[in-house]
């Protein structure tokens, strides 16, 4: 391990590394020895707790990564810093975000045939459980129920191991794809904070945030953050009546609760965070719904390899329909409830 962190510090400490070396010889016109910072670093290592080496091993050292790349294309293509930012989130966006959220799809499939085989194998069981419970008979439906779980359960389990899939899984990718977003978030707070970059990045920015390393003075950001990611959850809130289990869209109202919660949470800490994260949030979560959008069309996903949209040839406009019919129904409930 102590190999492994060596050579990670090599390539990744911020600012005074091997990739920064263009920054340092910009700044700084002393000589640097980087095999005695190397050495430096390496004996600091052995002295720190456990805790401090996981800390700088798994979240400094490849914030210090994201933070030197960005560097570097700012400093090669020569473009502002907005301009860089810009261009990480979109190729961030194109090469992590797409191949998650493709992958998910993926898992997402294999799980419905699993689903479906259950369902196909034991469907014939259920018709003679229902006859058996018209016909009053109740202590045999109670024991074939109970073995009918059990086979279900078992049948799951062997469809989750031939194929390879798990609804835990899903959770791993999401987390995955959350991990990025972070590195590139420390990432870009450090090139707003370090007193090497923070004149460059200061000057750099466009439109009414011209200083990215300050808060957006007039909070459009954050809100442009909170309005695209809410509108991507309520677009993969929609679901076709009657093609879904009642427990699953509990769970999954469970779960878009507490996801737009800490969208609103992060909202909230993002007016007083650097214009440069949030330039990197918003464009993200601009670009995630549009990739979501896309990923829907029939043609895109049958050039992935993908089954077809469960909203068939026309997936936008039928989920766009059924969204503005429920909300007709909410509105119409709650008029009709201020009258009474």
């Amino acid at each position: 391990m102590l190999s492994c962190r060596r050579l990670i510090l090599s390539y990744s400490y911020f600012p005074s590394n091997r990739i920064s070396s263009l920054l340092i010889t910009r700044y700084n016109s002393s000589s640097i020895d980087i095999s005695n910072i190397l050495q430096e670093h390496s004996f600091n290592f052995e002295k720190k707790s456990s805790t401090t080496i996981a800390y700088e091993t798994f979240v400094q050292t490849p914030s210090e990564f994201v933070a030197n790349s960005l560097l570097q294309i700012h400093d090669s293509l020569n473009l502002p810093w907005w301009a860089t930012i810009a261009l990480a989130t979109i190729t961030f966006r194109v090469i992590v975000g797409a191949s998650i959220t493709i992958l998910q799809q993926r898992f997402i499939e294999r799980l419905q045939i699993v689903r479906r085989t259950v369902k196909n194998e034991l469907e014939p069981r259920v018709k003679i459980l229902n006859i058996q419970a018209m016909k009053g008979k109740t202590a045999t439906v109670l024991e074939e129920k109970k073995n009918l779980q059990r086979d279900a359960l078992q049948l799951t389990k062997r469809g989750y191991s031939e194929l390879n899939v798990h609804p835990g899984k899903l959770l791993i990718l999401a987390l995955f794809g959350s991990i990025p977003w972070l590195y590139f978030t420390f990432g870009i707070r450090m090139i707003c904070t370090s007193p090497i970059t923070h004149p460059t990045i200061s000057q750099e920015g466009i439109l009414w945030f011209q200083n990215l390393a300050e808060a957006d003075p007039y909070g459009i950001l954050p809100l442009g953050f909170l309005i695209h990611s809410l509108i991507g959850i309520s677009f993969n809130a929609v679901e076709k009546p009657g093609l879904i289990n009642p427990r699953l869209i509990t769970a999954g109202r469970i779960q878009r609760g507490i996801t737009r919660t800490v969208v609103i949470g992060f909202t909230l800490i993002a007016f007083k965070l650097p214009a440069g994260i949030l330039l990197f949030w918003t464009l993200n979560s601009i670009l995630q719904l549009s990739q979501t959008i896309i990923f829907e069309l029939p043609r895109i996903r049958n050039m992935l390899g993908l089954q077809p949209s469960r909203f068939g040839s026309q997936p936008i406009r039928l989920r766009w329909t059924l969204w503005k019919n429920k909300w007709s129904f909410f509105f119409r409930t709650l008029k009709w409830y201020s009258k009474l």
